[in-house]
């Protein structure tokens, strides 16, 4: 039977007259390995409504917003596999980039059942409300192609889907359509896991009063947000733009019966807190660190919830778990790391019903300046930076900023974890590179793009959460822990076979022991000491 092959071209519906002073831009051409030029090709960036297809010649041109600093670039066409890239605008504006798309792929046969029994209906809510959400816009979006899309229970009972094509949803309340190029879902029905690219298009009004009903929703959305939380956190305007934020000393499951925030703070599981104690200003980077050693609970206090679990806070609360401690966030609320980040409750029920894209700024936004620090000296992870020196003081030693991004970012893996997977190296191995040797792990993409190798596993991707998430794997190497991507290629592009005493991964039931650090999968290399 023939095969079907069904191509999307993304069609633009945003404003791309920016004046020269306000924009940066990313051009080059998409073409295959023997450098032929591959027309109509989809580039954009995730997470927003900035994006192009390429020309007959296979070139492209990005215009992107200067308070856009850092995105992930995606270029894709159907039969060969994804192209992913983080570039950030630093001091130019301009930036060239020739993109090499790889390993073709066969797309499976899709076939168009017409009645579905009650077993697939009941796999379709569970994956139609992971994915949208559960907020009230939740029932004014569709998805358009659900034939394209599979449901299967995995050994736990859990549902996981897969599509080889984009996902297209339409939300008719916020005027958007999505095209999500899902990596990962799964879902039992109370936690989903998802990940994968997003693009954006605006749906044409069919008149004035829809159009003033689409910005008041998306203003909804943005107000009712954690992206909004971010940047009223950085302009210390909590109170004003409804948000009431605690410590939680004592994290519990659930909360039996009613009870108070006051009575929570007495008994030693809430804390007060404020957000000059969580929220700091790097001037050096020009972004905001996110910190906390304990979870944090955020109320929306312009919301209210008919049952109230705390008397004196009837509003929906939301709790962030900060696995690495901290996290780093933009002046606009756009999070630069975002794997690092569990959210549950309010936000953690909402799905891409809810979600903007990352170039939607309200009318209502004001960028304000950062709050007043001590420009020399801050505060974080226990740790006193002196920005003027470039040194920091660790028990009484000094270190420089270097050596200390390495202390705080290898760490010494308690833990015995066994590899998922090991490749075998024998003597007739030696002369090859690491890279080689890479390549024989399966579901490890390695790339080489103009002498520059990435690397990433098929199945990791960027959470939902903004752009600018890694997909390079963490490394356990020689028993340190290092998932800082600069620090990992540089061991791996200076690394001799004839080093290495073993090479494995771990990608599936053993990625527990790194937590979400080790989200992307990890590689695991024992040298010859």
């Amino acid at each position: 039977m023939k095969k079907l092959l069904w191509f999307f071209v993304f069609i633009l519906s945003f404003e791309t007259t920016f004046s020269q002073n306000t924009h940066w831009q990313i051009s080059g051409k998409v073409a295959e390995r023997n450098q032929t030029p591959i027309p109509f090709a989809n580039v954009f960036i995730n997470n927003t409504r900035i994006g192009t297809t390429t020309d007959i010649d296979g070139n492209y041109s990005i215009k992107i917003p200067n308070n856009i600093q850092k995105v992930d670039l995606i270029a894709s066409f159907i039969g060969y596999e994804r192209y992913r890239t983080t570039i950030s605008k630093g001091n130019s504006t301009q930036h060239n980039l020739t993109i090499v798309l790889q390993n073709g792929v066969e797309l499976n046969e899709v076939k168009v059942i017409a009645q579905h029994d009650k077993e697939w209906r009941k796999k379709w809510k569970l994956f139609s409300r992971g994915l949208l959400g559960e907020s009230n816009f939740f029932k004014d979006c569709k998805i358009l192609n659900p034939e394209i899309i599979k449901l299967n229970y995995n050994d736990k009972k859990k549902l996981i889907a897969t599509a080889d094509e984009p996902i297209m949803i339409q939300n008719d309340a916020l005027g958007l359509k999505i095209a999500f190029q899902m990596e990962k879902f799964e879902t039992d029905g109370e936690q989903t896991y998802l990940a994968g690219f997003k693009f954006f298009t605006n749906l044409d009004s069919v008149s004035a009063e829809q159009s003033k009903k689409w910005t008041k929703n998306r203003e909804k959305a943005y107000n009712d947000s954690f992206r909004n939380f971010l940047v009223s956190l950085s302009q210390r305007k909590l109170k004003e733009n409804g948000f009431a934020i605690f410590k939680i000393l004592r994290p519990k499951t659930m909360y039996y019966g009613r009870t108070s925030v006051a009575g929570e703070i007495s008994n030693g599981a809430l804390a007060e807190c404020t957000p000059e104690e969580i929220c700091k200003y790097d001037a050096d980077n020009g972004q905001y660190i996110l910190q906390s050693d304990f979870p944090i609970m955020v109320f929306s206090t312009n919301r209210y919830v008919p049952i109230r679990i705390f008397a004196d806070y009837p509003n929906p609360y939301s709790i962030i778990d900060l696995v690495r401690n901290y996290s780093v966030f933009t002046e606009n609320g756009w999070l630069s790391k975002p794997n690092g980040i569990l959210i549950k409750g309010y936000w953690g029920a909402e799905g891409m019903a809810n979600l903007l894209p990352d170039d939607y700024v309200p009318q209502t936004f004001e960028a304000l300046p950062p709050p007043e620090t001590n420009p020399s000296k801050i505060a974080f992870k226990g740790f006193e930076v002196d920005s003027v020196k470039s040194e920091v003081k660790i028990q009484g030693t000094s270190f420089n900023k270097k050596e200390v991004a390495e202390l705080t970012e290898e760490r010494i893996i308690p833990q015995i974890v066994s590899n998922d997977i090991t490749v075998k190296i024998s003597e007739s191995d030696q002369n090859l590179t690491v890279f080689d040797l890479l390549r024989r792990i399966p579901g490890l993409m390695v790339i080489n793009v103009q002498g520059q190798y990435q690397i990433h596993f098929r199945s990791t991707n960027t959470n939902l959460g903004g752009g600018g998430g890694s997909l390079t794997p963490a490394l356990l190497y020689d028993g340190n822990f290092i998932d800082d991507e600069e620090t990992v290629m540089n061991i791996l592009n200076n690394l001799s076979v004839r080093d290495i005493k073993s090479l494995g991964a771990v990608k599936y039931g053993n990625s527990a022991a790194f937590g979400a650090r080790g989200g992307n999968g990890t590689l695991v290399i024992v040298t010859n000491k």
